[in-house]
């Protein structure tokens, strides 16, 4: 396993996910980016996805499929000739943002994971059942339709990092979905409220022991849209 890329920000803020409580972030502007294509509905378009930039991030982002405060539909672009695709589940919209720059700099195909029973829209609603789920190891069920893997050699896993962990939704999918993806080349990505990825590479090691975990990127909540360089550079190193 290669190193952690970690990206940080220099201030200190609340650990998000699911050991913090429920304050919303917010930043002073929006990325300043060109204009770019959305590319929320399915699509065989190589054209750039549309980074969400309303100056809302963490906690308080503009939320991303079917999960909670959801006006979109799930990101789901498939192609016939893609060796490559990004899965992910985003609840806030950061992983969502960062999936959206991966696309721009991949042309990967994309598929969000969307679930059954979606989170609540509060905050502390969602970590009391985030912690029950974890504690009973009854995880939230996929309700996705999963396409077939086997054309890709390479999968970016995008989550976020909670209770210094995989997030529950991404330890349903590999649970149930694993035997897909094993042996394959991840590449895993995440947001974090400021204290890394905890154990997440290896719990997914565990999951996946045949799969190669390539050196992973991570970022901070407030830091994802700034990140887009760095970003840039590990996709460049894959």
């Amino acid at each position: 396993m290669k190193k952690i890329l970690y990206v940080a920000l220099a201030s200190g803020f609340l650990l998000a996910g699911c050991t913090g409580n429920g304050e919303e972030n917010s930043v002073n502007q929006a990325n300043n980016s060109e204009e770019i294509q959305s590319a929320t509905e399915p699509s065989t378009s190589s054209s750039a996805v549309e980074i969400i930039g309303t100056g809302q991030y963490g906690r308080g982002a503009q939320s991303d499929g079917q999960d909670t405060n959801s006006t979109e539909e799930p990101m789901r672009i498939l192609t016939e000739d893609a060796d490559a695709i990004i899965i992910y589940f985003s609840r806030s919209g950061n992983t969502e943002n960062l999936v959206k720059m991966i696309y721009n700099e991949t042309n990967a195909d994309v598929l969000e994971l969307t679930l059954s029973e979606p989170y609540p829209e509060d905050y502390e609603e969602t970590v009391e059942r985030a912690n029950a789920e974890r504690d009973s190891g009854n995880f939230p069920e996929i309700n996705t339709e999963i396409p077939d893997l086997s054309q890709y050699d390479r999968i970016f896993l995008g989550y976020q990092t909670w209770a210094m962990t995989l997030s529950n939704p991404i330890i349903s999918f590999l649970g149930t979905n694993g035997e897909l993806i094993d042996g394959k080349t991840i590449y895993p990505f995440s947001s974090n409220a400021g204290y890394g990825e905890g154990n997440s590479l290896q719990r997914m090691q565990e999951i996946l022991p045949n799969s190669m975990i390539e050196e992973s990127f991570t970022v901070e909540d407030e830091a994802v849209v700034s990140s887009q360089n760095e970003l840039a550079e590990w996709v460049a190193d894959q």
